[in-house]
């Protein structure tokens, strides 16, 4: 019995540690795996980008001041705003130095203006789905 609850004790803790955001509010956070090896990790933990370079700045995956001042990230043919965020965890044991967001993707998400009601059109016919519970 008492090693059961320690197993069961020790897997909450290791699905507490997963489950949480290495950034909380981003997309991406970047860590010094090594020297001359940064890594983009995302919320997972999964390595998504790695530049291997003493100077990371010139290759144009990163944007920044000087090393590790990272204020950029270019991903996928995507921009990422990057800075350091206290809620910075840690992945793999490196710590993440910046926490990376792309702006665009919020202000993607605003209503169109094809998609805003005309003047002509009672907004009642325009339903909105109501949320869902998980």
């Amino acid at each position: 019995m008492f090693n059961k609850v320690i197993l069961s004790a020790a897997a909450a803790s290791l699905f507490a540690a997963c489950a949480s955001a290495i950034c909380p509010g981003y997309d991406f956070g970047i860590a010094e795996a090594n020297p001359s090896l940064w890594q983009v990790f995302d919320d997972s933990c999964n390595v998504v980008q790695q530049v291997t370079s003493p100077n990371p700045c010139n290759g144009g995956v990163l944007d920044c001041t000087s090393a590790p001042n990272f204020t950029g990230l270019h991903l996928d043919g995507v921009k990422y705003d990057c800075s350091p965020d206290g809620n910075g965890d840690s992945c793999n044991g490196h710590a993440i130095q910046v926490c990376c967001l792309n702006k665009n993707t919020q202000d993607n998400q605003k209503p169109q203006d094809s998609q805003k009601p005309q003047d002509n059109q009672n907004p009642k016919d325009n339903k909105k789905a109501s949320p869902r519970s998980f």
